[in-house]
């Protein structure tokens, strides 16, 4: 007990000491200057400004027609002085800092903005005189208003990044200025190259592009001249849309010719326009500049076939696996034309090159790319509307042994099939028959299309009991017919009646299934479904008149999609939970196929009304016709 309050006074004085040292050194009271203490304690986190490594070094800017150089270093900055505050919110620290500085005869504040590792975007408020009472908040609100503009700074010592971000491939363009001359030079030799060379052991050769000018005869003041530039880097900006290339053309001298913005959208990047000065700022759209640029790919490599696709993958498809792209198919080349849900579409050229059993070794060829890559197809056998099929990893050389190699191929356990859909599908025998009462849950879950006719209805026609009704019957065994609500009504000899306003809510027709991990697919094909004219359905049997089945999300099936999936984690929009539910004169027998062997032939025979009928389809007929000749 003694030794504690020992160790409390010892701090007592130590404060004391120090309290005394700091009047007699400032000429404070002592109530200031425990005031002094509390405000350094508050101003602590701001009090500290280090300028973030990633935008010092030495900048170049060309700001109201003049150069300017900018040195920024750990807490300075050229021409503005000290460092004394900084603001930054948490989350984006790096990309737009706020600081305050003072040179001694005024403040200023500014903010910068990091765009690439070779760019700076600046903006800066008026100088206030330092021997004024300013503070950060005050000078720095005058940046959030409108009209001041931003200001470029290029690396004055740049670091070249990768040109694939910026341009890809060969493109033609055609030409025009705001000002120089009238008309638009379209010359055909008009392009720009950037093509990679993977492997190079010059990496200057992916960091820089060819722009080569021609003169057009018609076009007067058009001019032929060949540009080399250097990649400094891209960024999209999230309010306009606007995506922004910065190049060097490190054959200049001057800084004021050495660097040139380029600006397109994320959402079209064939037009485009070119600044006329070291500067982003003066670019708005890529409709209107300086120079305008309208873009077209060329293709710059050929390919010949070295072997052939089956006879029944021709024709028209679209991919699942990639935003339902559109395919075409002939005998040794499938073309694809990518649709993503951002940006322009891209077409690809697939060329078979060599085969053997399921295995296809393609070469992929884009639309103005220059490099070639070797894949590796795994087909499945074509079934009804549908081609399976899943993709090796790109290798840049052409080696069957090593780009169809089992292990090429992603072998995790939970992998699936991709599907390519016809884009005419006909509608198949469906491998579910029968008539069920349903409950469903999901996020998506299946309304009334339709549903019954607003009252108010025929007074004769009333209806007592409502149901849920999915039903695939012999009269229509193609088309899985769903009635979200609908009128259980019978007649006096316990025999259904149709309902005046009941009207069926979905069609969906049968296009394809098959089996995978004991696991049955479906696709159907609905024209009226406005979000995805294709599904996938994942089914399962619970039990002898029970059955799980679950919808995907968009026209591909769900990576994790189970039978009883209903979330889109899973990719799975809606579960159903499937019952029989046939009565005694329903006419609808109950049927069900695992999908294991989707090539078979089906042979039904069922008991209608007490009096058996035969269905059989018609290639099982002609086959024991023709046996039955034979023998």
């Amino acid at each position: 007990m003694e030794s504690s309050r020992k160790d409390i006074l010892h701090v007592l004085l130590k404060f004391l000491i120090i309290l005394v040292f700091t009047i007699s050194v400032t000429g404070q009271q002592p109530n200031d200057a425990l005031q002094g203490f509390s405000n350094f304690d508050k101003q602590q986190p701001n009090q500290e400004c280090v300028i973030p490594v990633l935008m010092q070094g030495q900048w170049y800017s060309y700001e109201d027609g003049k150069d300017n150089d900018h040195t920024i270093e750990e807490r300075d900055m050229s021409e503005k002085g000290r460092c004394i505050q900084m603001k930054y919110h948490d989350a984006d620290s790096v990309y737009r800092n706020f600081f305050f500085f003072d040179n001694g005869e005024c403040k200023t504040c500014v903010a910068l903005y990091y765009r690439t590792a070779n760019v700076l975007e600046k903006k800066q408020s008026a100088c206030q005189r330092s021997d004024r009472e300013v503070s950060m908040e005050s000078l720095c609100n005058e940046i959030e208003q409108e009209g001041l503009t931003l200001t470029t700074m290029f690396a004055k010592s740049p670091k070249f990044q990768n040109c694939r971000e910026s341009f890809e491939g060969v493109w033609q363009f055609a030409y025009e200025y705001e000002t120089k001359f009238t008309g638009r030079c379209n010359h055909p030799l008009s392009n720009i190259t950037a093509c990679q060379r993977p492997g190079t052991s010059f990496q200057i050769d992916n960091q820089r592009f060819t722009m080569n000018y021609r003169k057009c005869p018609e076009v007067a003041d058009s001019f032929d001249y060949q540009y080399w530039y250097s990649c400094l880097g891209t960024w999209a900006s999230e309010l306009n849309g606007n995506r922004y290339i910065v190049v060097a053309n490190m054959g200049e001298n001057q800084d004021f010719l050495k660097y040139r913005c380029f600006v397109d959208r994320t959402d079209q990047p064939l037009l485009m326009t070119k600044s006329r000065i070291a500067s982003c700022n003066e670019l708005n759209s890529a409709r209107e500049g300086y120079e305008m640029l309208q873009l077209k790919q060329l293709k710059s490599e050929t390919v010949e076939p070295g072997c052939k696709f089956p006879d029944n993958f021709t024709g028209k498809w679209i991919n699942t696996a990639n935003y339902n792209s559109k395919v075409l198919i002939n005998s040794t080349h499938i073309y694809e034309l990518s649709q993503p849900d951002q940006g322009a579409a891209e077409p690809l050229y697939f060329v078979c090159k060599e085969s053997r059993d399921r295995r296809y070794m393609v070469a992929k060829l884009g639309v103005g790319g220059c490099q070639v890559d070797y894949i590796c197809y795994d087909f499945t056998i074509r079934h009804h509307n549908i081609i399976r099929w899943r993709a090796g990893r790109a290798f840049p050389r052409k080696d069957f042994r090593s780009v169809c190699a089992w292990s090429a191929f992603d072998n995790e356990a939970h992998w699936r099939y991709n599907t390519y859909l016809s884009a005419n599908p006909y509608a198949i025998e469906c491998p579910i028959r029968g008539k069920y009462q349903f409950t469903q849950d999901g996020e998506s879950r299946l309304t009334t299309r339709i549903g019954p006719t607003a009252r108010p209805w025929d007074p004769e026609e009333t209806c007592s009991i409502w149901e849920s009704s999915l039903q695939i019957c012999s009269d229509d065994p193609n088309t899985i017919k769903i009635d979200v609500e609908r009128c259980y009504s019978l007649d006096y000899r316990a025999r259904p009646t149709q309902f005046k306003y009941d009207v069926v809510d979905y069609n969906l027709q049968c296009i394809g299934f098959w089996q995978e991990d004991t696991i049955g697919f479906l696709v159907t094909y609905d024209k009226e479904d406005a979000f995805s004219k294709y599904r996938c359905w994942v089914y399962q049997r619970q039990s002898y008149g029970t059955l799980f089945i679950s919808r995907s999300a968009r026209s591909a099936c769900g990576n994790h999609q189970r039978p009883w999936s209903n979330s889109s984690f899973d990719g799975a929009s809606v579960r159903l939970t499937l019952v029989e539910n046939e009565r005694k004169h329903d006419n609808c027998p109950m049927n069900f196929d695992s999908g294991k062997n989707p090539w078979k032939e089906h042979l039904f025979l069922n008991y209608l009304n007490s009096v058996p009928t035969l269905c059989v389809s018609l290639g099982v007929f002609i086959l024991s016709l023709v046996l039955s000749i034979n023998s």
